[in-house]
């Protein structure tokens, strides 16, 4: 490590914020305190962050004046977290109707705009506003986190990859990122392929960086959980290994968790992340299972179909007030991905809890039982009942039908016909009466347009 990589980090933070007025760094320093309040000191924070937002959304912003005189409501008689579940859910298909001239605030300059998109798993554009004076709010958040999982200020970054659908505005500020950290804090940012990154890419790009210089990996999981079969299905061998591996943007399966952590011989977090709602969540520093919701940022709320609070180990939609955004609201925001509730941390931390991200709303089964399955309920099965772990690299299944799913499978060395139909009649009992299941065995499993690669998709839902 150079002496630079070494002083930038306790010299540059302060002098940036002394110089521009901003306060990320200070904001990640409050919130290192903050963590280990209690849970009811936590809400009472988000409240009192809440109350000005909707009186704002109330005064400023069309949409959400007619959601309060439509819900008989005015902004105070919100006065907890619950009793959010009196305002109407919105959705991206709300939002993306009414955009700009109706959910965007009318009382704002443009220049606290910032633009942002996602294309989401169908490649359908959803164009919405950022708030750049929540800026602090959601780069110490980032800060936070990465301190959580133990990448320094100064570490190199891999990157694998870069979003497909991002925009040139965003492909032109990630490339001012980089260079910022590069000069500033002499951090080293590397971006495989964002088509089809490899094993013998990811050798070439790491021979880059200086021998002994610290790196993390961030990215999907199902890519970095490719690369990682390459590696060991091939025996290879890294110059030098992470320091840790944190996925987002797709559901991290327990198969792909263990493919990963073995591969890259560090622990791997799950970040849970969304570019409408930027770093809300991520794996507790002490407890791998569960994760904590940064009440700072945002309240997020696990609801069941019927919009009532989930209860604790019960999965439901994830709803989210972003406390950060007075520019274009995102106000009991139904983000279309599912979660688990959690319980009270025993790490000691007060803020909320998830026992998972389980994906998004359109990637469940539903069976003629009338039964639901959610795509970590598949990967428990295949992982810990069906012991299919040293047999699958990948897979991805499909309901084609109501009554028939197609579960494509990129297979390891020992894989065989046999174990094919073992495992075929184990899913058709597990999927329940009336289902029929299908495996079938593929090179690779197509990426989404967005870039991702689901663990589950509904082409009921898509019709």
């Amino acid at each position: 490590m150079s002496i630079w990589s070494w002083l930038a980090p306790r010299v540059v933070p302060p002098l940036y914020e002394r110089l521009t007025g901003r306060r990320p760094w200070t904001e990640m320093l409050r919130l290192r305190a903050l963590q280990w309040r209690t849970p009811e000191e936590l809400e009472a924070r988000a409240l009192r962050k809440l109350r000005p937002l909707l009186t704002h959304a109330r005064a400023h912003v069309p949409y959400y004046r007619d959601h309060f005189e439509q819900a008989g409501l005015e902004p105070g008689d919100i006065r907890t977290v619950a009793d959010l579940a009196r305002l109407p859910l919105i959705g991206k298909a709300d939002l993306r109707a009414n955009f700009p001239a109706r959910v965007v605030a009318d009382n704002l300059p443009g220049r606290r705009r910032g633009t942002g998109s996602t294309a989401g798993s169908t490649g359908l554009p959803f164009w919405f506003f950022t708030d750049r004076a929540g800026a602090d709010v959601w780069i110490g958040s980032y800060l936070f986190f990465r301190e959580w999982a133990g990448a320094a200020l100064g570490d190199a970054i891999v990157y694998i990859p870069r979003p497909a659908h991002a925009t040139m505005e965003e492909v032109r500020a990630a490339r001012l990122r980089d260079l910022g950290r590069r000069i500033l804090f002499g951090e080293q940012t590397l971006h495989l392929s964002d088509f089809e990154p490899d094993a013998d890419e990811l050798r070439s790009r790491l021979s880059r960086l200086p021998r002994g210089l610290p790196y993390f990996v961030w990215g999907f999981p199902s890519y970095i959980a490719r690369l990682a079969a390459q590696l060991l299905e091939t025996g290879t061998e890294l110059r030098s290994y992470p320091k840790v591996v944190i996925t987002y943007a797709e559901t991290l399966s327990m198969l792909n968790a263990a493919s990963i952590a073995r591969a890259f011989r560090c622990q791997v977090v799950n970040h849970y992340s969304s570019w409408e709602v930027r770093h809300l969540a991520q794996t507790c520093p002490d407890n791998p299972d569960v994760l904590h919701v940064n009440s700072e940022r945002a309240i997020l709320r696990v609801v069941r179909l019927d919009g009532s609070p989930a209860a604790v180990g019960e999965a439901g939609r994830v709803v989210i007030t972003d406390l950060a955004n007075y520019v274009m609201p995102f106000i009991n925001y139904d983000i279309g991905d599912w979660a688990v509730a959690g319980p009270p941390c025993p790490c000691g931390r007060g803020l909320p809890s998830l026992l998972g991200i389980e994906g998004r709303l359109g990637e469940v089964i539903r069976t003629p039982a009338g039964r639901t399955i959610l795509p970590i309920a598949l990967c428990r099965f295949l992982n810990i009942a069906a012991r299919a772990h040293p047999y699958i690299w990948e897979y991805q299944a499909v309901q084609v039908a109501p009554d028939r799913v197609i579960i494509s499978i990129v297979p390891t060395s020992r894989f065989t016909p046999h174990f094919c139909r073992e495992l075929e009649a184990a899913l058709t009992q597990f999927m329940g009466p009336g289902m029929e299941v299908r495996l079938e065995p593929v090179a690779r499993i197509a990426k989404e347009p967005s870039g991702k690669r689901l663990l589950v998709k509904s082409n009921l839902d898509r019709a």
